[in-house]
């Protein structure tokens, strides 16, 4: 009944002024298709998910409804949309006009050199014309003398962030964009790492992408949005509050759970986020050294652990939704709830060397012997014996300082007597 009430009011509402039309199955049923089509109808241009909307909202807001086959087939009026949005304040993002420029390592050439304007290759015309689909346009460097100075790709890698910042001031930038980009061997498939700074270099947000070139720069252009409409709603939300995380905020969130537990979430300072699937402690570092290559500080800390997991604190002075942003788009891990995300690239179990020998039982035999008993005889019955004697004989007094002749004599003798006294047993 609930669904056949919804078709009908739009089939009602039909106009003539219908936009895109939004084509999604039906193998969820019809409502999950309406929302899944009112998501794609907005995801270009809202801060927060569609699907935080009831269907008797969005209802409101379809102009035309059918069914093709297995597909369900919606339009939604612009102006209602935006209407709705804004009564339940979630704000909408026109685009962004100001500049942005990409500073990005291909990794896969002999010299790693960074993409230029000049030349373009395929994935640079690609990522342009996807982000003119995002309402935002990006630009690369021309790569001449003055830039080449003051950026390479050691710049990128090491985070060099400031010196990218300086560099980007010459073409006006309001964002710069700050990556390392990789091709297989077949050079069709790329893997692209980035993060997005403002123009003094502070980072909003980073994201990893990979696939042909359609595919990563269709996924890169869409996070950057993203990150973009993100950094423009906090931005609001700053001028007129202080901000929800960062290095100065005013200490109002309670560090713990009413049972003593460790609460998740925006803390002063940086964001508490819990990490699953941690199986080995080599796994530590290694989750450092990927939310470094993110543009995240290096001091990040433990905190403690629970049954799901180990809790670290994650300093930032961005927006907490900036570094959920990270953790749900980057490949190493999977978001399976607020703040709490599993981690994809584990050691494994620790487990001792291939050359450590293992402790297992084992029995043992005596060894024993009855060479006494044997034929009842011992090896010989007879006795031998044998002195040997030192005397030392002294002549006659000899002149006062001669001492020619005190030598010692030995004398050897042989006393055996064949004796047939047997070896005692």
């Amino acid at each position: 009944m609930k669904l056949i009430t919804v078709l009908c009011a739009a089939m009602l509402s039909c106009g003539a002024n219908a936009t895109e039309i939004f084509e999604t199955p039906l193998d969820n049923g019809m409502d999950n298709a309406i929302v899944k089509a009112f998501s794609d109808a907005t995801s270009a241009n809202v801060t927060d998910p569609a699907n935080s909307l009831s269907l008797e909202d969005i209802r409101t807001t379809i102009d035309t409804i059918s069914i093709n086959g297995n597909y369900l087939q919606v339009s939604f009026n612009d102006e209602k949309i935006s209407n709705l949005l804004s009564s339940k304040g979630i704000g909408v993002w026109n685009g962004e006009t100001g500049t942005i420029v990409a500073w990005i390592a291909d990794l896969s050439s002999a010299d790693s050199s960074l993409l230029s304007g000049e030349g373009s290759t395929d994935f640079v015309q690609k990522l342009q014309s996807s982000a003119q689909k995002n309402k935002f346009s990006i630009m690369f460097p021309v790569m001449d003398l003055d830039d080449v100075q003051q950026v390479n790709s050691q710049t990128i890698v090491s985070h060099s962030d400031e010196m990218i910042a300086k560099a980007s001031k010459r073409y006006d930038a309001k964002y710069f964009v700050s990556g390392v980009m990789e091709r297989d061997s077949d050079g069709n498939s790329y893997s692209v790492k980035w993060n997005l700074c403002d123009a003094e270099g502070k980072s909003l947000g980073s994201g990893s992408n990979s696939g042909d070139a359609d595919t990563a720069s269709a996924q890169m252009s869409a996070q950057i949005a993203q990150v973009l409409m993100n950094s423009s709603k906090s931005t609001a939300a700053d001028s007129a509050a202080p901000a929800a995380t960062s290095a100065n905020e005013a200490d109002t969130i309670t560090p713990v759970n009413g049972d003593g537990s460790i609460e998740l979430g925006p803390v002063k300072g940086g964001v508490r986020v819990l990490i699953t699937d941690i199986e080995n402690v080599a796994d530590y570092p290694k989750i450092k050294r990927i939310l470094i290559t993110y543009g995240y500080e290096s001091d990040i800390q433990v905190l403690g652990y629970n049954s799901d997991g180990v809790i670290f604190l994650i300093p930032t002075g961005s927006s907490p939704a900036i570094l959920d942003g990270t953790f749900t788009h980057a490949s190493e891990f999977t978001k399976v709830g607020p703040w709490t995300y599993r981690f994809n690239e584990s050691n494994g179990s620790a487990k001792p060397a291939d050359n450590v020998g293992s402790v297992t039982t084992t029995t043992t035999q005596r060894v024993t012997s009855s060479i006494n008993n044997y034929g009842n005889d011992a090896y010989t019955k007879e006795t031998v014996r044998q002195t040997v004697e030192v005397t030392t004989t002294v002549p006659a007094a000899a002149p006062a300082g001669d001492t020619s002749n005190d030598v010692p004599v030995i004398t050897i003798t042989d006393d055996s007597d064949n004796s047939s006294v047997a070896l005692e047993k």
